[in-house]
């Protein structure tokens, strides 16, 4: 099985932090944030690891190389990271999928048994959630059917005043893809969107578009909201410090 790791962006609700250093770098509790997930998927039969690099790219570069605990590296370039969004990276990683994969955001620190829910699922696409907290969580939330089929998903910019979280699940960033899937029906969407509409956006959208016409095995898998933490900007880091996971 191959991974994916998203790791291009510039971070910069972090830009304190993130000016001579890429947010996929930054330490939590000493380790930095994209070594703890190479940590965890190198003891979960990962084979390759495809990141995605754009902003300081040759850090990340010198600080993983070309192989990590017996996992192929490979590297693919958005030298356009400025100017694009998650989309358009992970359109990037089109000719390298050989098998089904795990995709991952940078940002996320999270322990080793979480994987464990979604590694050995064969569904479509699974999708990592957790019921949506207003103190830690923003962004992409889903809803589901009582069979874990995903039924819709809304990303930020569509959860407008009086938008009603309470039956809403927010995601982890981490989902579970088959190769079939994700390269014949997943990204000639993620290109016929970028084609129409923009390069700078999430791809998140996507899915959504997939999930309304309800024609795939789209499922969520859900987890406890202590077994993941996203860093946004310097609180959500705090947080991050602040926890301790035994495994």
């Amino acid at each position: 099985m191959q991974a994916i790791i998203l790791a291009a962006g510039m971070g910069t609700r972090l830009k304190d932090k993130t000016m001579n250093i890429p947010k996929a770098l930054l330490p939590v509790n000493g380790i930095p944030l994209i070594i703890n997930s190479l940590n965890i998927l190198s003891i979960k039969n990962i084979s390759e690891v495809i990141i995605v690099v754009g902003y300081l790219k040759e850090k990340i570069k010198e600080t993983i190389g070309n192989e990590y605990k017996g996992m192929k590296i490979t590297y693919v370039e958005n030298d356009i990271y400025d100017k694009t969004n998650n989309i358009y990276s992970l359109y990037l990683t089109k000719n390298y999928v050989k098998e089904d994969f795990l995709l991952l955001e940078c940002d996320l620190y999270f322990p080793n048994k979480l994987i464990d829910y979604i590694i050995n699922l064969n569904n479509d696409c699974s999708i990592l959630v957790s019921k949506y907290n207003f103190k830690t969580m923003n962004g992409t939330v889903i809803i589901f059917d009582k069979d874990y089929n995903v039924t819709e998903l809304f990303v930020k910019s569509k959860q407008n005043n009086g938008f009603s979280y309470d039956d809403k699940y927010k995601t982890v960033n981490i989902y579970k893809f088959k190769k079939e899937f994700f390269l014949k029906k997943y990204i000639p969407q993620i290109k016929t969107y970028m084609d129409v509409e923009s390069l700078n956006s999430y791809y998140e959208l996507v899915l959504g578009a997939l999930i309304y016409y309800n024609n795939d095995n789209i499922k969520a898998i859900v987890v406890d909201e202590n077994l993941w933490r996203e860093i946004d900007d310097e609180n959500d880091l705090i947080i991050a410090e602040e926890t301790k996971w035994n495994d």
